[in-house]
């Protein structure tokens, strides 16, 4: 790898110096004799990490609408894989107001792919807690490079406004040596998440007959499928009845897979509410 897309890659993927409760919770996950009790304290330790784990639990894709009011009932709820994710994405610093803010359509389709991951793996045989977090963090390589990276990422974003046929991964590779699929997996790396949600992500853009797993396949479906219900310029996908069909799942499923995630992407709106 070129010692500029190293570089590149460095910086896009750096923590705080001074790590946060979000970190804290990250390496916390890493301990097995951690209770959720143990996560709630530093969950609450942190007012905007605590409103937004609660918050999440509050939407009505989990049922209990207003019923969840502390961050361990909170984590009992979501399950540690959300919990994870939602901890990664405010390490760093997704969910600020500073600053340059994360592309417009980053949170509705990544919102929108987590319910479509969920609803597939609950069809496949995939655990439907590591499909949403997987399906939440595909694209969290494309939001590091497009506010760490601002420069760059607007002349991506010029080329495919200016070409909106172009593959925008080849153009990302073309301008900054890398894309966000493998600065996505970068991520996951280095917050250590499994071998296999890393290479899910690695692979989200890959050819359908190149992915090695069933939670890749989901992630893959997933991305096609939110892509029917969220529009997203920057965002090429494969075609759903391909991908659909690479998990055993008939074409004809996808108008009643699409009003499902579309009712579970409405649910979960109220997690991006401030």
């Amino acid at each position: 790898m070129p010692t500029e897309t190293n570089e590149l890659l460095a910086e896009v993927t750096q923590l705080p110096v001074q790590p946060g409760a979000a970190m804290r919770l990250l390496w916390m996950l890493e301990d097995p004799r951690t209770s959720a009790s143990d996560l709630g304290r530093l969950i609450e330790s942190d007012p905007a990490l605590s409103a937004q784990v609660i918050r999440l639990a509050n939407t009505a894709f989990y049922g209990l609408s207003g019923k969840v009011s502390s961050a361990w009932r909170a984590v009992t709820v979501l399950g540690l894989s959300t919990v994870r994710a939602i901890a990664t994405t405010a390490a760093f610093d997704l969910f600020s107001g500073s600053g340059r803010p994360v592309p417009e359509h980053f949170w509705p389709h990544s919102l929108t792919s987590a319910a479509a991951a969920a609803a597939l793996a609950r069809r496949v045989g995939v655990q439907p807690n590591d499909a949403f977090s997987a399906g939440l963090l595909h694209d969290i390589g494309a939001a590091l490079m497009f506010r760490r990276a601002p420069e760059r990422a607007d002349a991506v974003m010029t080329r495919i406004a200016a070409d909106p046929d172009a593959d925008a991964l080849d153009l990302e590779r073309r301008e900054m040596g890398t894309d966000h699929a493998e600065v996505g997996s970068a991520v996951l790396t280095l917050m250590r998440f499994p071998t296999e949600m890393v290479e899910a992500i690695a692979l989200h853009h890959a050819a359908l007959d190149e992915l090695p797993t069933q939670l890749a396949r989901v992630v893959a479906a997933a991305d096609a499928l939110s892509m029917t219900i969220v529009d997203d310029p920057s965002e090429r996908g494969v075609p759903l009845a391909d991908a659909l069909a690479l998990l055993d799942i008939p074409a004809s499923a996808a108008e009643t897979l699409q009003a499902e995630v579309a009712r579970d992407q409405e649910n979960l709106t109220g997690f991006l509410t401030v």
